[in-house]
């Protein structure tokens, strides 16, 4: 049978003293000598006794808590992420729940309402599509919300991501400048706004400098980025079309599953052709010293948590104050031939 849980009265029967003395000590409130806190303290540690946070929250209308809901946590750039939201959280006082979405619109709603009930007094979103707009609009009445990915003005969303146009004329641009004069663009998800950003910045940097330059698509989708990057170029491979001699993958792990076909089908990199992904994940890819472009996934997430502390505190902020594209940077490694 379970044990009865210990209460705020049997801790003040057990030591001797009113329960507005044991509610002091525990609180760390005046009113009570460092002798007889010391003394209190010493039965809740016998007893094992904690508060009950959730109800103290609800007295206090604060629960110092926020919520992070990520699509997939096996990913290595979600979940380093999450660490760096929840360290940026931690540093300011603040606990965590962390969500799983599984990539699944329902999933993501669920947890949304989950965070809600539960009273966090903020949430961190990394949306699984430009689907989610409909949900997140539904509950950041009730709690402030930021998106960790970019959302379409319409919608008003907060948001701290990446300038995606950037970081796709940024990748272009070193592929060109590294002698690249035959461009594709794998791993293409056209409900992710990032990547659209991304395919058409692509797209235009390389008409501009008047390089050839498509969107692979091969019809098929697939759950994960990695998935989509192997089967995608795997298909490319076997189809037998004319190789570009530089690849820009939708994501590290989309180069990352190109990497893996490309060994496969006895393809070299950078020899055959030089290859660029986006987010900087490449310390956690098996394959290949990836170039990347991003920015810092610890400055997104410091700037997140702090946006959504404003929020929480009541600030109202403008457009521009609210939606942030931080500027990505290029990180060289050795996936790009030498111009």
């Amino acid at each position: 049978m379970r044990k009865k849980q210990v209460t705020i009265k049997d801790i003040a029967r057990e030591s001797g003293f009113s329960i507005a003395s044991v509610s002091r000590a525990l609180n760390g409130t005046e009113g009570i000598s460092p002798e007889n806190r010391k003394k209190i303290l010493e039965v809740c540690e016998h007893f094992a006794y904690t508060p009950n946070g959730l109800a103290r929250s609800l007295v206090k209308r604060l629960t110092q808590t926020l919520g992070i809901i990520m699509p997939d946590i096996m990913s290595p750039f979600y979940s380093e992420l999450m660490v760096k939201a929840s360290d940026a959280a931690h540093k300011r006082g603040y606990r965590v729940l962390l969500c799983n979405s599984f990539r699944e619109l329902k999933s993501e709603e669920q947890y949304l309402k989950l965070l809600v009930e539960n009273q966090v007094e903020g949430i961190l979103i990394f949306p699984v599509g430009k689907m989610s707009e409909a949900s997140i609009m539904k509950y950041i009445r009730n709690v402030p919300i930021v998106s960790l990915n970019e959302m379409t003005e319409q919608s008003g969303i907060p948001y701290v991501c990446a300038d995606e146009e950037c970081a796709g004329r940024i990748a272009t641009e070193h592929l060109i400048f590294k002698g690249c004069r035959n461009l594709m663009f794998v791993g293409f998800k056209p409900e992710r706004l990032a990547h659209r950003y991304r395919a058409a910045s692509f797209l235009k940097t390389a008409r501009e400098k008047h390089i050839p330059a498509r969107v692979y698509e091969c019809g098929t989708d697939f759950r994960t980025s990695f998935e989509r990057g192997y089967d995608h170029f795997r298909q490319f491979l076997i189809s037998g079309e004319a190789m570009p001699d530089g690849i820009v993958a939708a994501s590290d792990d989309t180069a990352n599953g190109i990497v893996k076909a490309c060994k496969e089908y006895g393809k070299r990199i950078p020899k055959d052709f030089s290859l660029i992904g986006f987010d900087n994940i490449s310390a956690e890819l098996p394959y290949i010293e990836l170039t990347t472009v991003a920015v810092s996934h610890e400055v997104q997430m410091e700037t997140a948590v702090n946006l959504l502390l404003e929020m929480i505190g009541g600030s109202h902020l403008t457009g521009h104050q609210s939606r942030i594209k931080l500027e990505p940077k290029l990180v060289e490694r050795c996936s790009c031939k030498g111009a």
